[in-house]
C-alpha cells in the first residue's frame, strides 16, 4: 500500500495538476490549441529527440532486442486497429483515432518516472532508449496516420519530410556516433526545449478536456479504445517478449512501458490536423485515470 501511494503521489499527482492548469485555462479563457500544439510538434518535440539522442549511447544487445519488440508490436498493433475498426464499422476519424490511441503509449512522461521508481536508474535508462524510438514514431509514424485525414499518402510523406525531427533525429543520431556533443549554450537550450515538451502536452490535454463534453463517455468506442489499450495491447506484450527471448529486467521494462496508458502525443496530433479530438481525449483520460490502479499491478508481474 505504501509503493501504491508513493506512486500516486509522486508521478500520477502531478501528471493531474498540470492538466488541471490546462483545463482551468481553457475554462477561464479560450485557448489556441492549435498554435500549442505546432509549438510541441515543431520545436519542443525535435529538441527533445536532439538532447536525447546525442547522449544515447545507442549499442549493444539491449538495443538490438528494444528495435525489434518496438517494431513487432508496432505492426501488430497497427494490424488490430485496422482490424477492430472495420469490425466496429468506424468511419475513417474515428478509425485514426483508434490506431492512434492504440499504437502509442505514454511511454515518456509518464513511464520514465515510473521505471525510476519501479526498477531504478538501470531499468529508466533501458527505458530512455524505447522512449527515443516512441518519441520517433508518434511524430513520424503518429503525424503519417494524422494527417491522412487532409492528404493523400503522397501528401502526408512529403508533410512529414518538412518537419524538423526527422533531421533532429539524423543529427542525434550523428552526434552519438562519432561521440560529438553540442556546444555548451546550444546544449543547454536544446535541454531547455525539450524538457518542455512533456509539460506542454500534458497542458494541451488538460485544455482540451475543457472543451470536451463528459457525454462521449457513454460512446462505445471510446470503452473499445480504453479496451485494446489496458486489456490487449499488455498481453501482446507478454507475448513478443516470449517469442523474442527477452527476459529479466529488459523485459519488464518493455513490458511496462508498452501497457502505460494511451499517448498524450495522440491529443496533440488530432489538433493539429482536425481529428476526432474528443474521442481521443477521453481515450488518453481514461486510461490515464484507470492508470492509477492498474499500474502497480503491472509492475510487480512485469
Amino acid at each position: 500500500m505504501f509503493a501504491y501511494l508513493h506512486l500516486l503521489m509522486t508521478i500520477s499527482v502531478p501528471i493531474v495538476i498540470i492538466c488541471g492548469c490546462g483545463f482551468l485555462l481553457q475554462t477561464q479563457r479560450p485557448v489556441d490549441s492549435k498554435l500549442l500544439a505546432d509549438i510541441s510538434l515543431y520545436i519542443l518535440a525535435p529538441a527533445m529527440i536532439l538532447y536525447a539522442l546525442s547522449d544515447a549511447h545507442l549499442q549493444g544487445e539491449n538495443v538490438i532486442h528494444i528495435f525489434l519488440f518496438t517494431i513487432i508490436m508496432t505492426a501488430l498493433l497497427w494490424i488490430l486497429a485496422v482490424i477492430t475498426s472495420r469490425l466496429a464499422r468506424l468511419s475513417e476519424n474515428e478509425k485514426r483515432a483508434l490506431t492512434l490511441t492504440t499504437l502509442f503509449s505514454n511511454a515518456n512522461n509518464y513511464g520514465l518516472p515510473v521505471l525510476l521508481l519501479a526498477f531504478g536508474s538501470a531499468g529508466f535508462a533501458l527505458g530512455a532508449v524505447y522512449v527515443i524510438g516512441q518519441v520517433i514514431l508518434v511524430n513520424v509514424l503518429g503525424l503519417y496516420i494524422a494527417s491522412r485525414s487532409q492528404m493523400n499518402g503522397r501528401q502526408a510523406v512529403t508533410h512529414i519530410l518538412k518537419t524538423p525531427l526527422i533531421y533532429a533525429c539524423i543529427v542525434g543520431i550523428l552526434l552519438d556516433l562519432f561521440h560529438f556533443r553540442l556546444l555548451g549554450g546550444i546544449n543547454t537550450a536544446v535541454q531547455m526545449l525539450g524538457k518542455a515538451y512533456p509539460v506542454l502536452v500534458l497542458m494541451i490535454l488538460g485544455i482540451k478536456l475543457g472543451t470536451t463534453k463528459l457525454k462521449g463517455l457513454r460512446s462505445s468506442k471510446v470503452w473499445l479504445g480504453v479496451f485494446l489499450r489496458l486489456a490487449i495491447v499488455p498481453v501482446l506484450a507478454k507475448l513478443v517478449l516470449f517469442v523474442l527471448g527477452i527476459h529479466g529486467l529488459l523485459a519488464s521494462v518493455l513490458f511496462v512501458e508498452a501497457s502505460m496508458p494511451a499517448a498524450i502525443n495522440a491529443v496533440t496530433l488530432a489538433e493539429k490536423f482536425d481529428g476526432d479530438t474528443e474521442t481521443i481525449s477521453l481515450i488518453v483520460s481514461v486510461t490515464t485515470i484507470l492508470s492509477f490502479i492498474y499500474l502497480p499491478l503491472f509492475v510487480a508481474i512485469s
